[in-house]
């Protein structure tokens, strides 16, 4: 076999030219965001949601099977996290499009890069929070989605704009029953406002929700503070046990998390 390096004693700058190349390639691939999949071992939550960092994060694609990242996400490039919430993601999404057919789940924050604080959040530090918008239905009953959270009351009626979307309680169970369930990572917290949930758990009930599945439902949808949550979820990952003891879990550990 011809060796490679013989041609640039023939030809020195041949020889410089393909060292110059190499290191290019080399440059280039690491300063482009992670591809889906990297580093998947490696992701490191470290401290607390409000004050902690996140090492080798899991970059979230902008779009995938049942979601789509919103904009303002993809400004503020707060879409990293451990590799389990990424996971936990494109699993719960694909499992609401598959049970309720074109359903499209708009996430929006996780954390940046390396974590630390972001605009906007009083958490997202450490790589173990996500954002989801509301599925949404107009007036028609047709599915909608906006460029910006939408609030909504006790109704389910939206409040801003007044009246012009429903919240959709059979999508957003889905995507509440998806997460609880789903084995790609455990959830702490589903923090959403207090007449929200009500609805959310009527539904459940009404509608051949497993006992066990509203058992956790009932712990885990939490409002935490006044009017709250109650134009998007906040979802909430335990620490994945890879990262003990550097991450550092905040709350209850419910008495089913194993």
């Amino acid at each position: 076999m011809r060796n490679p390096l013989s041609s640039s004693r023939k030809c020195p700058i041949c020889g410089i030219l393909f060292v110059v190349v190499a290191f290019l390639l080399v440059a280039s691939s690491s300063s482009a965001d992670p591809p889906a999949g990297s580093n998947a071992l490696d992701s490191i939550s470290v401290g607390v949601p409000m004050n902690g960092s996140l090492q080798r994060g899991e970059v979230l694609p902008r779009k995938g099977a049942g979601y789509v990242l919103i904009k303002s996400a993809r400004e503020r490039k707060a879409r990293f996290g451990v590799l389990e919430l990424v996971m936990l993601i494109k699993d719960a999404a694909y499992k609401v499009s598959r049970k309720h057919k074109g359903s499209i789940l708009r996430v929006a924050d996780l954390s940046v890069r390396k974590g630390g604080k972001i605009d906007h959040h009083g958490s997202h530090q450490n790589g173990r929070d996500v954002d989801f918008a509301f599925f949404m239905v107009d007036r028609r009953g047709a599915q909608a989605a906006a460029d910006t959270f939408v609030p909504f009351d006790a109704n389910g009626f939206s409040v801003d704009p007044p009246m012009e979307y429903r919240f959709d309680t059979r999508r957003n169970w889905a995507l509440v029953e998806a997460i609880i369930k789903s084995r790609k990572a455990t959830v702490q917290w589903i923090f959403v406002a207090d007449h929200l949930k009500k609805l959310l758990i009527k539904y459940g009930e009404t509608h051949g929700a497993k006992k066990s599945v509203l058992r956790m439902a009932e712990q885990i949808i939490h409002q935490p503070g006044k009017k709250a949550h109650w134009d998007h979820f906040h979802v909430r990952i335990y620490c994945p046990a890879s990262d003990r003891p550097e991450c550092r879990d905040v709350g209850p550990r419910w008495a089913w998390v194993k």
